[in-house]
């Protein structure tokens, strides 16, 4: 299950091809703007024509899926939707893939529907009881808190729910990690919408982890000696790209992080972390459907081989469970 235009799974694709290995790319778009249905009790899937038994497929690749806003039918009828059927249709649309997820409940799944929207606070919480490092967390909503806060700590700010893009008619935001430094804070209201703040670690370097199925692709990102990049590296300079390279992580951080995808259910995922100045390693936070192109390609790990790879030898395996 993905999304259009996505480049990782058309990638995972190619190499399916070149094993021969037999496949189906579904679009939860395709629900919206292709002639399709499906049957809970026969658990049989059309699209355009085509018949599919869930029975037949014993292994899903979970990739991501497209917004609701983004489909030809939402573009086709926007003008006649009011905001709160947008908002209905938005949760009819995520109650959509989960519904069709529960067709293929035999097969071996590479991340679930059901697992990937995972909330920040949560994951920093089951790190830190797996032993992980983190940075200090909080949730303030007043000039006040931070500033007492800042007056024994530099912070800096991020997002508590997953990052997006904001998009208006005159520009496309990004949402960043940043520094609050005073005169951010000296422009704040007295009180404000509820933030997630956390003490900022002085970085040695960064560290972005592909995690499969319990193996694990590290690599560090030297991002600290360009300023543009020092807080976060995705401020990326185009001009001169941070060095990337492969990393290996002692084995005790391994154990802590398999330890925690185990807890939250993920046999997948990117893993992002900070090598600090004093020698710790901080975990930050993990994303099950991120993109890893930018961790495969530097340090030659043939991730979308890999991951071919590693759903033919799934589909393989819980075939044969279920004619044994």
């Amino acid at each position: 299950m993905s999304m259009s235009g996505d480049p990782s799974t058309e990638d995972v694709m190619d190499w399916l091809n070149f094993y021969k290995h037999p496949f189906i790319r579904i679009n939860l778009g395709d629900f919206l703007d292709k002639r399709v249905s499906f049957s809970l009790l026969s658990g049989v899937f059309t699209i355009e024509g085509d018949r599919i038994e869930a029975s037949e497929v014993n292994a899903v690749w979970y990739r991501r899926t497209d917004a609701f806003k983004n489909s030809f039918f939402f573009r086709n009828n926007q003008r006649h939707l009011v905001e709160q059927t947008i908002e209905q249709l938005n949760f009819e649309y995520a109650s959509l893939r989960h519904s069709f997820a529960t067709l293929f409940h035999d097969a071996y799944w590479l991340n679930h529907p059901l697992n990937v929207s995972i909330n920040k606070m949560h994951v920093l919480n089951k790190a830190n009881q797996c032993g992980l490092s983190i940075p200090a967390t909080y949730v303030v909503n007043t000039k006040d808190q931070l500033l007492t806060l800042m007056e024994d700590q530099s912070l800096i700010c991020k997002s508590i729910f997953e990052s997006t893009v904001l998009e208006t008619n005159q520009a496309t935001y990004m949402m960043y990690t940043e520094e609050l430094t005073p005169e951010i804070v000296k422009k704040l209201e007295a009180k404000f919408y509820p933030s997630m703040v956390q003490k900022k670690i002085e970085k040695h370097y960064e560290i972005r982890v592909f995690y499969l199925a319990g193996a694990f692709y590290p690599m560090a990102i030297f991002s600290q000696s360009d300023a543009q990049t020092k807080l976060d590296f995705r401020h990326y300079n185009d001009d001169r790209p941070n060095r990337n390279v492969p990393y290996h992580l002692p084995q005790e951080v391994q154990n802590k992080l398999h330890l925690l995808m185990r807890i939250l259910d993920l046999n997948c995922g990117s893993i992002d972390m900070i090598r600090g100045r004093d020698g710790c390693y901080y975990f930050l936070e993990v994303n099950p459907v991120g993109q890893y192109g930018m961790t495969a390609i530097p340090c030659n790990f043939n991730l979308d081989q890999l991951i071919a790879e590693h759903l033919i030898e799934n589909d393989h395996t819980y075939e044969k469970r279920k004619v044994s």
